[in-house]
């Protein structure tokens, strides 16, 4: 690829800053050389282009490996009909389930992601991911809801975090959720060392509150009826954030996926509780499952660091985080443009530890580019 110039009637750089008309160009190695307003730094001819330009995508939340589950799980049934569903199809041959997951990796591409924050409970998704120029970050995740597993669960992951390091991955262990981790594992994987960033999702549906606040619900019933035993848990009469929150590293770079039914006293405990905190959204997901969406601006009015994410195509029509921009901006268009970008390059960057090359279109840099024009994404580094 030879030296580009492009020019567009705005460039995000990823940081809520802006630049009209500007003009950005790349060499050959799709590193950025001259960024600024109107003129160009040398003879190179610039293609003018409407819309805007703004740096690589970053996808914080995202299971590649459910990508032949698209179209098989109902929408509309909550999370815990949504999770039942999902266990009756999950199951299909290695074949299908590796050319699902490569043709998911080729439409994250197309659509101008850079890098994917990506849940692995298993190895499915490995070769893929090991031969992708998307950076890839897998957590490895856990479940184990019996304290006297924890033990069994939290060696079989760290087995599996080393296979993926093995294959030139960057990996952590993590929980997937408050509901399906006992304490006990939560307390493991808070004391991995070396063991970051970490990823939990939370407050996804009102039934995960309603089982520690008030020991009832139906993800209490779910459990059941996966015949686990809950007759000594015991609910904390909180939300659940305040139950696993203390138990995980509050050194490390830690992102709360969902976060629907999350309250502003949620927010504010959390943050105060704990330095590295990001909230990711992955507004698509929601509207799948539960039919709603997160409260986003009160998230915005607490100015806490925000991502997003695009889920599974077991819960997504796609895996575009333009297409998450616009389902916020249709819902809450009071939201500027510029700080979705942000949520979406600048945010997801730091929290995966990127920054030093994505998320801000920087001179030196090669965080991709991407441009975006009457709704379409075009990937143009």
């Amino acid at each position: 690829m030879s030296h580009k110039a492009f020019q567009a009637d705005f460039i995000y750089l990823g940081n809520q800053e802006k630049i009209s008309n500007g003009i950005i160009e790349l060499n050959a190695n799709s590193e950025i050389t001259h960024l600024g307003e109107n003129t160009s730094s040398s003879d190179i001819k610039t293609k003018k282009l409407n819309g805007f330009l703004c740096p690589g995508f970053i996808n914080t939340h995202c299971h590649i490996e459910l990508s032949h589950l698209q179209h098989k799980v109902s929408e509309g049934t909550k999370l815990h009909g949504f999770v039942q569903d999902l266990q009756k199809v999950r199951k299909a041959d290695e074949a299908t389930i590796s050319q699902a997951i490569a043709s998911a990796e080729l439409s994250m591409r197309n659509n101008g992601i850079v890098a994917v924050g990506d849940i692995s409970n298993g190895e499915d998704s490995f070769q893929t991911k090991s031969q992708s120029p998307i950076f890839f970050h897998t957590f490895v995740e856990l479940f184990g809801f019996d304290k006297l597993q924890a033990d069994r669960i939290y060696t079989r992951g760290l087995e599996l975090k080393h296979i993926a390091q093995n294959r030139n991955l960057n990996a952590s262990v993590v929980p997937h959720s408050s509901y399906s981790v006992s304490n006990e594992l939560m307390k493991l994987i808070g004391k991995t060392q070396k063991n970051a960033p970490i990823t939990i999702h939370n407050q996804e549906t009102e039934a995960e509150n309603s089982l520690f606040q008030k020991g009832e619900g139906e993800i209490k019933e779910m459990l059941k009826r996966f015949g686990l035993d809950l007759s000594t848990f015991k609910p904390i009469g909180k939300s659940s954030i305040f139950n696993y929150l203390a138990f995980l590293n509050t050194e490390v770079n830690t992102l709360l996926v969902h976060n629907t039914f999350t309250k502003p006293e949620d927010i504010e405990w959390a943050e105060q509780n704990h330095a590295h905190l990001y909230w990711c959204f992955c507004p698509n997901a929601n509207q799948y499952i539960e039919k709603r969406l997160p409260n986003i601006p009160q998230f915005i009015d607490a100015g806490v660091s925000c991502t997003l994410g695009t889920d599974s195509l077991a819960s997504n029509w796609q895996l575009s985080i333009w297409a998450e921009i616009e389902t916020i901006q249709k819902h809450y268009p009071q939201i500027k443009t510029e700080l979705l970008i942000e949520m979406a390059c600048q945010n997801g960057a730091k929290f995966l530890g990127i920054d030093n090359q994505f998320g801000k279109l920087e001179i030196g840099k090669k965080p991709g580019l991407n441009w975006v024009n009457q709704g379409a994404v075009n990937k143009l580094a």
